[in-house]
């Protein structure tokens, strides 16, 4: 049974820090998702508390193959064009799957 979970929210700032503790990420154009995986069962949240399981799919079948059977992942659900970058209108169309992988950032 998995406790509650607050998406992790971004704060602004006026310069990026540079010291050796501090990791950053890319900002890709996508739906905020927080996947949950708990033995077999694997839901996706949002931001604002919807239930996109049924959805996506896609992203269920890649979070199944994950070797872990319990986890939590607060992420952002892009789908890439082949030059690597995120594609808005693509990732609006839900009618027909996409490969789906759960990577992390650089």
């Amino acid at each position: 049974m998995f406790k509650a979970f607050d998406f992790c929210l971004p704060t602004r700032g006026i310069k990026v820090p540079d010291r050796p503790e501090w990791i950053h990420e890319v900002k890709y154009d996508g739906y905020r998702l927080r996947i949950e995986r708990d033995g077999e069962r694997v839901r996706l949240i949002t931001r604002g508390g919807y239930d996109w399981t049924k959805r996506y799919p896609w992203i269920v079948e890649a979070a199944l193959k994950n070797r872990h059977k319990q986890f939590v992942i607060d992420g952002e659900a892009v789908i890439l064009s082949v030059d690597g970058i995120s594609d808005f209108r693509t990732r609006r169309d839900r009618s027909r799957p996409f490969p789906a992988g759960l990577h992390h950032g650089p």
